[in-house]
């Protein structure tokens, strides 16, 4: 029989093994984590591993799959596996050099290659394999973009990467959700978008190896994502900065390591804003666009259909001209020569929220106009930290446009009266009985990993008239299932908790 000392004895002794094996746990998951972060460790033969975008939609390829490795492009070769279409093989057939130069730690000379995919069918689930030098070096399963009346579940989410366990807890709730696609609505990696802030913070925890909250997730090698382009995405995170190429001579990883549409048309105020306007030497500039190649400037702003919806992508940063006619003539054709059930519009920087951050930049509302008039169902946004709904609404302005254009619009002073106009508000639209909106849904969905502007929210009895719904105090995301005339809109924490939720038929 034992007695009550040896009894005790074991107790103490498991309950030390059991505080052991937890220490080495976690001990594992900081080394993963940090290993994660070090493009130097466990990646070879990619500085970074492959990712699953939506390329040039030029009607040759369904998507691309993009990586960057220090070899050249025939020494990559990759193969895809489908139930219906068979096998298929391709190689890169463009690719960028990213060679800075100074030697910077932890940016090893590379290049960044694309390989166009075709000859799936739409949606089909799809496996593939990468070798390089004949050797099997990566593996990855991924879907094709969703056909017309086929089920889809898209998340959107914005203001994520500053690597911390906000960032990696939405990262996995964002895989664990499935969606066929994701929508980053910008300030993907604080604090300027440098390419080593895209290796430290963002790729980390977006393109992990496994799925954990510690960790982050899959997401970019295994669903089509897409990104926008905010402040911090293009070396201006304050109000009136410009990128300073003395100071960083990596900027500018959006140009770098997305492949998106360039199918609108490039602004002079674009032009100016990634040309003469930048500061620094000559070298460290053209290093930077040779890697960005015809992308710079050209991919802030583009259009592309996914499923029963059309999707357009909007630059907001400050230097952009909303009132060039240009613009504004490619907006409207491109919105009005759609036949997609669904239109969709998203763009950086919030402009229908009521929080007391960044009410100086509501300059989008220059464009409030086209998308009532092209009937644009939702408009995704970030910039505020916080989620936040509006009424559907209608707005005009009560200034001319012809009274607000560039140089106007650039400066600061009374911005947030600049914009003003009159609102008209569908509160007969609850999302649950009545869900046939009269007017524009704003969302801001800018709560995906960096710090919460929570502070900034003020009570509801002081909320801007448009605000219906807003949830500060969580990060989150958008969650998106369509199929036909029927979309349900859920905002979910990092937990998969339900904040929001509205529907709308059409």
């Amino acid at each position: 029989m034992e007695t009550p000392m040896i009894t005790l004895l074991a107790i103490v002794a498991a309950a030390l093994a059991v505080a052991t094996c937890i220490a080495i746990i976690r001990r594992g998951s900081a080394r993963l984590r940090e290993e994660a972060r070090d493009p130097a460790v466990n990646t070879s033969p990619f500085v970074v591993k492959p990712m699953v975008q939506l390329g040039a939609r030029d009607g040759k390829a369904m998507f691309e799959i993009v990586f960057a490795g220090a070899g050249v492009a025939a020494d990559y070769k990759l193969r895809v596996y489908a139930d219906r279409s068979g096998t298929l093989d391709f190689t890169p057939t463009v690719s960028y050099p990213v060679n800075l130069p100074e030697a910077l730690p932890k940016i090893p000379v590379h290049k960044v290659f694309r390989v166009p995919v075709s000859g799936l069918e739409p949606g089909e689930r799809f496996s593939y394999r990468i070798n390089y030098a004949d050797n099997q070096v990566f593996a990855a399963t991924a879907q094709a973009p969703t056909a017309e009346g086929e089920k889809t579940r898209i998340v959107v989410t914005g203001d994520i990467a500053k690597w911390g366990a906000d960032e990696r807890r939405i990262a996995n709730r964002i895989y664990q959700e499935k969606p066929n696609m994701v929508v980053l609505v910008g300030d993907i990696a604080y604090d300027d978008g440098r390419i080593i802030e895209y290796f430290e913070k963002f790729l980390p925890a977006y393109n992990a190896d496994q799925a954990a909250d510690a960790l982050g997730a899959p997401i970019l090698r295994s669903i089509m994502t897409v990104a926008v382009a905010g402040n911090h995405c293009v070396g201006r995170p304050e109000t009136m900065a410009v990128p300073d190429f003395n100071e960083f001579a990596d900027h500018f990883a959006y140009f770098v390591y997305w492949a998106q549409p360039l199918n609108a048309p490039v602004s002079a105020a674009a032009a100016a804003a990634y040309g003469k306007d930048l500061i620094g030497p000559k070298s460290r500039k053209d290093a930077i666009f040779a890697a960005a190649g015809e992308r710079a400037p050209a991919m802030l702003n583009y259009s592309f259909d996914h499923g029963d919806a059309h999707w357009v992508v909007l630059d907001s940063n400050r230097y952009m001209d909303w009132t060039d006619p240009v613009l504004r003539d490619w907006l409207e054709k491109d919105l009005m020569s759609t036949t997609k059930t669904w239109k969709f519009v998203t763009f950086h920087h919030s402009c229908f929220h009521s929080s007391r951050k960044h009410q100086d930049g509501v300059r989008m509302r220059l464009v409030a106009d086209i998308f009532q008039k092209c009937g644009v169902d939702i408009v995704f946004t970030g910039h505020v930290h916080t989620y936040e709904r509006t009424f559907p609404l209608t707005f005009t302005l009560k200034r001319k446009l012809a009274d607000l254009g560039k140089t106007e619009a650039n400066d600061l002073l009374a911005e947030s009266t600049k914009y003003e106009g009159d609102l008209v508000l569908d509160k007969e639209y609850d999302g649950a009985t009545n869900t046939r909106p009269k007017g524009v849904i704003y969302l801001t969905t800018g709560a995906g990993g960096a710090p919460l502007h929570s502070e900034a929210m003020p009570e509801e009895l002081k909320w801007q008239p448009q605000t219906c719904v807003a949830k500060a105090g969580r990060h989150s995301l958008t969650v998106l299932d369509m199929i036909g005339t029927k979309l349900v809109a859920r905002q979910l924490t990092a937990q998969g908790e339900e904040l929001d939720r509205f529907e709308i038929t059409k």
